[in-house]
């Protein structure tokens, strides 16, 4: 099924109507305290134009991966058993970069690449994506560099980030209504690879799981410099990479210069149930993988948005989703990345 990042995609796409529909709801509630709500106010709220929606990433020493899909109606319904409907087939997709180089991507279906099953739910899950029955995997299309078996067989391709490196994105889709094709732009920046000092373990705060539970901290110097974000995943065992449901991207306003200890929290399955007794804590004999990245301030603003959008309470203040897509909505995301593995004893 569609993850947080997608279904945020679609309420960005309509964020003016969904602000007034907040507004409807809270003129009621304060109607009922002074008075009662008593008439009856219909809002007729209009369809907005449908437009394409693009996840975008590239990574030093990674190629390039791009997801194209559509916006959908805010109060339109969702078909998870069709979810191949929803992407964008046909885009002709070509990146350039700051040192010279260049590539045009092509379109790659799931199930057109004959894998077994579980290698599709491996696949799934790298690219985001979770589903719930493993029987009706949905035909996800991604838009990568031709000779992208070469990358997962040998390691390497003729196109891959590097670091320092500015690189555009220029995307032509086919006409989603009218007779036009849809030009999209972006560009983006892999900064270097800082990384962390180190990785520091405490007990967990919650009394009734400190011999069971550790918090992780990443221990990092901050440049003495401003303009330095990033953002970070964790990974579990087996699990696929996931986000921390608490926020997954920092800033250095506060801590130019300095060293400090960033709390990791685990990331989790966006569709796991929230525990908050155990959800920001690893346990005991976990092997824990950490991907950190460092980021452009363009791609900061977009996680920060999106993951701070209060758009969930009628009370809440919504935040406008930051995209630096021209004339369509999402991210292209550059990542100047490190892993880190640690073993927490028993």
């Amino acid at each position: 099924m569609l993850d947080n990042r997608q279904n945020k995609f679609i309420q960005h796409s309509l964020f003016g109507i969904r602000q007034l529909l907040k507004l409807s709801i809270v003129y009621c509630l304060l109607s009922i305290v002074f008075s009662s709500c008593t008439k009856v106010i219909d809002i007729e709220i209009p369809d907005s134009a449908q437009q394409v929606v693009v996840e975008g990433t590239i990574e030093n020493n990674v190629p390039p991966i791009v997801i194209l899909t559509k916006s959908q109606k805010f109060f339109g319904t969702i078909d998870l058993n069709n979810l191949g409907n929803y992407f964008v087939h046909g885009a002709r997709i070509k990146v350039n970069s700051s040192d010279g180089s260049q590539t045009e991507l092509i379109e790659f279906c799931l199930q057109g690449l004959n894998l077994p099953q579980d290698q599709q739910d491996i696949l799934l899950g790298a690219l985001g994506f979770s589903t719930i029955d493993s029987t009706n995997i949905p035909n996800v299309c991604v838009y990568t560099v031709p000779d992208i078996l070469s990358y997962f067989v040998a390691g390497t391709c003729n196109f891959m980030g590097k670091e320092r490196t500015t690189y555009n994105l220029d995307i032509v889709a086919p006409p989603l209504y009218g007779n036009d094709s849809v030009h999209l732009t972006s560009s983006t920046y892999i900064p270097t690879a800082i990384g962390m000092d180190s990785l520091t373990m405490r007990e967990a705060a919650n009394v009734i799981y400190r011999d069971s539970m550790v918090s992780l901290y990443a221990n990092v110097t901050v440049p003495d410099t401003f303009g330095n974000f990033l953002r970070y995943k964790t990974k579990r065992n087996n699990e696929p990479y996931y986000n921390a449901k608490g926020g997954t991207v920092y800033d250095d306003k506060l801590w130019v210069g300095l060293k400090i200890a960033l709390p990791i929290e685990r990331g989790q399955d966006p569709n796991a149930n929230f525990d908050l007794n155990t959800d920001a804590y690893f346990w005991k004999g976990d092997t824990v993988s950490i991907k950190w990245s460092n980021i452009d301030a363009k791609t900061y603003e977009f996680f920060y948005t999106l993951e701070n959008d209060g758009g969930d309470s009628p009370f809440s203040s919504p935040v406008k989703i930051k995209s630096n897509i021209s004339n369509g909505l999402g991210v292209w995301a550059g990542y100047a990345t490190k892993y880190y593995d640690l073993i927490i004893p028993q």
